[in-house]
């Protein structure tokens, strides 16, 4: 600890060399805290008591099922459907727009963490945040429904921003549990449980509204979803009230929406790698545009949920081992392959294939996709700037995926309305989807590019 010339106190940056000495000590505390672990966190014996059982790692990752059930099937499915529904003749804009609204509620979570690694409360530092969270996203879902069956279009898009809000101040805060809760030496098997419950959410998503459900009974699926969730979630994150906290200070939540490149160089460099990432996964949502438009196909909604769930599934078989090996090769091996996969799949969307071609490319995608997700939150934890700080730090590194969905999409929607512009405000051409697929290809070939600038392996 230090001062600034203002006589503020400032965390000092963890040296690499000690940070697991670091995390034991944050788990020696929260064990004083918290007292005994919970029988669930031993519902699978293991024969290392350091070791989380598979089973608590699924149990305390149920939240990430219902995110990302929520946010992949939302931006993918739902969105283009609601938009041509609600605005017909401009709605490749106005899901650009729509995304845009949605990625901006991700600024949210530096506050949520700052004020989460300071909470007294009786029921821990994560889990109040979290269920309060999930009602707000809630009653964003329930209001949106109503919005869609009014057509109220303004309240639709009001409506998705404060379920978003919601979404992902709960998200704040649970990702803060993992480093809390998980010894070091496991966080890439943590990280790859993450990864495989969240891509079997975003399966059973997909699966529910391409083959069982329409868009509009989506926000109630959504409500359920995310309650249950949270209710496992909490239940098995044994966290009990901290005594005391530091001061909540404006002057510190300011800083804590920046980064010091030259301190914390790496977690810069992270953080880069991150917004690049999110601006190729976010054109995926012009994916059923370019079924109906390009390939032509008769249901776009039922394709665009088959080629979804090619790639949710495969990316859920490669999570929990891709987790594993990056404990043994390090992360960066594994982000280089995931990048350079996606970035091939890009290039191949370009060519304008049949439809039996990009269901084929959607399986290389998923498993890149599947690499970048297992390793993501495990190269996050290994640069963070403190772990005594994770939810401020980790808060902050979801902003990264906020200016990823958020710029992705404003360039992309304008793009393929400027280079697809065709007779019909109701279709794009096939060179709009041309230089929507090549930009992908870019901006995931940029996230390889700049995260050769981590040190950490």
């Amino acid at each position: 600890m230090w001062f600034d010339d203002q006589n503020r106190k400032v965390y000092t940056p963890v040296p690499r060399a000690e940070r697991a000495a670091d995390m034991d000590a944050l788990h020696v505390e929260h064990a004083e805290l918290s007292g005994p672990p919970s029988p669930a966190q031993h519902c699978v014996a293991t024969g290392d008591e350091d070791r989380p059982s598979f089973c608590y790692l699924m149990a305390i990752n149920a939240y990430a099922f219902s995110y990302s059930l929520t946010a992949a099937t939302l931006g993918v499915v739902i969105l283009p459907s609601e938009s041509v529904f609600l605005f017909p003749d401009s709605h490749a804009v106005m899901l650009g727009v729509m995304l845009g609204c949605t990625g901006v509620t991700q600024l949210i979570g530096p506050a949520v963490g700052y004020q989460s690694d300071r909470s007294t409360s009786s029921y821990g530092r994560r889990r109040p945040v979290l269920v309060a969270g999930a009602v707000l996203a809630s009653i964003g879902c329930a209001a949106m429904y109503v919005s869609r069956q009014c057509r109220y279009r303004r309240m639709f898009i009001v409506s998705l921003t404060l379920a978003a809000t919601g979404l992902n101040t709960s998200y704040a805060s649970y990702t803060a549990l993992l480093p809390d809760l998980v010894p070091l030496p496991h966080m890439g098997r943590a990280s790859g449980t993450m990864a495989a419950m969240s891509m079997l959410g975003s399966l059973c998503g997909f699966t529910l509204f391409g083959f069982v459900l329409s868009a509009q009974h989506a926000y109630w699926v959504y409500c359920i979803a995310l309650l249950l969730a949270v209710a496992l979630t909490c239940l098995v994150a044994a966290e009990k009230a901290r005594v005391e906290a530091p001061p909540f200070l404006l002057s510190e939540l300011v800083d804590a929406y920046s980064i010091d490149t030259v301190e914390h160089a790496d977690f810069f460099w992270v953080f880069v790698t991150r917004t690049f990432y999110y601006m190729c996964i976010s054109l995926q949502a012009f994916g059923l545009f370019m079924l109906r438009d390009v390939q032509q196909v008769d249901d776009p909604t039922f394709f665009t949920s088959i080629l979804a769930m090619t790639g949710q599934l495969c990316a859920a078989v490669v999570a929990v081992p891709s987790g594993r090996l990056s404990d043994r090769l390090g992360r960066k091996p594994l982000v280089f392959a995931s990048c350079a996969l996606m970035a091939l799949v890009y290039l191949g969307f370009a060519l304008s294939p049949p439809v039996n071609v990009v269901l084929l490319l959607g399986v290389g995608f998923g498993v890149g996709n599947g690499m970048f997700l297992s390793v993501d939150y495990a190269l996050a934890c290994d640069v963070l700037p403190s772990l005594q700080t994770a939810a401020q730090g980790l808060g902050l590194w979801g902003v990264s995926a906020f200016l990823g969905s958020t710029i992705g999409p404003l360039i992309a929607g304008p793009l393929l309305a400027y280079f697809g512009a065709t007779d019909s405000a109701e279709r794009y051409g096939a060179d709009g989807y041309v230089a929507l697929n090549a930009t992908g290809a870019v901006y995931v070939a940029l996230a390889a590019f700049f995260l050769r600038n981590v040190s950490a392996r």
